[in-house]
């Protein structure tokens, strides 16, 4: 019980320190602080409200495009369509030539067996 109370103490202190640090990024003046973060925050809640009423074509804190969206799927040109989910190139300081393992090997090649929708009817 007393290991569940300080975790639970220690996320909700966590929570707290980001929102404390979120609202000190937003002071603009070091004068008055309080009534900085007071007018950031009201700004912000009025720009929230805002933009539910925005034509749906504009981007908003509301609709905005997920962080990892790549922009939907690639067509298909005869691949499998397990490879048609579009993908980032890997960064240049990434490291590459990495092998698989053997099992590593084995996982890859049985996900790819388990999750093509063209090789269903081989599998039965």
């Amino acid at each position: 019980m007393f290991l569940i109370d300080n975790f639970l103490l220690m996320c909700v202190c966590v929570c707290v320190c980001r929102y404390l640090f979120n609202l000190k990024k937003k002071v603009k003046n070091k004068a008055h602080v309080e009534a900085s973060i007071c007018e950031a925050y009201i700004v912000e809640e009025i720009s929230t409200f805002i933009s539910y009423y925005f034509e749906p074509h504009l981007r908003t804190r509301i609709n905005r495009v997920p962080r990892h969206d790549d922009g939907g799927e690639v067509p298909s040109s005869g691949n499998l369509s397990i490879f048609s989910n579009p993908g980032r190139p890997t960064p240049k300081n990434a490291v590459r030539g990495r092998y698989l393992s053997e099992i590593e090997f084995r996982q890859a090649h049985n996900y790819v067996l388990f999750n093509c929708d063209e090789l269903r009817p081989f599998i039965k």
